[in-house]
């Protein structure tokens, strides 16, 4: 765990290449070396919501921005995570496939 709040602290993050220009895509994460199964690509980080909370402003957001932010359980509990707001790092622009997903989110 020590290696992981290094690399958040850091952000770097081995093996990922921010792209500026990806044609009629915008930024976005590249990565430029193979990773293996169980290992840790990167953090996403954004502000930690209740369910409730969450819930609440997903639905005021506009759809275009809805992408940076879902939810997920931790001991049992429902909460958000919001990456709308800007911020250093990887994580809110990496995109997976939704029908061949290559990566998945581990709560540290």
């Amino acid at each position: 765990m020590d290696k992981i709040a290094e690399k958040t602290d850091s952000q770097e993050w081995p093996g990922l290449q921010i792209v500026f220009d990806l044609p009629g895509r915008g930024r976005g994460v590249l990565a430029a070396k193979a990773f293996v199964a169980q290992e840790v690509v990167c953090d996403y980080s954004g502000d930690l919501l209740s369910h409730k909370e969450g819930k609440k402003k997903y639905d005021a957001t506009p759809e275009a921005s809805t992408g940076y932010m879902f939810s997920f359980k931790y001991q049992g509990i429902s909460h958000w995570l919001d990456a709308t707001e800007e911020r250093p790092g990887y994580g809110r622009l990496i995109n997976h496939s939704r029908c061949h997903a290559n990566v998945r989110k581990v709560c540290a």
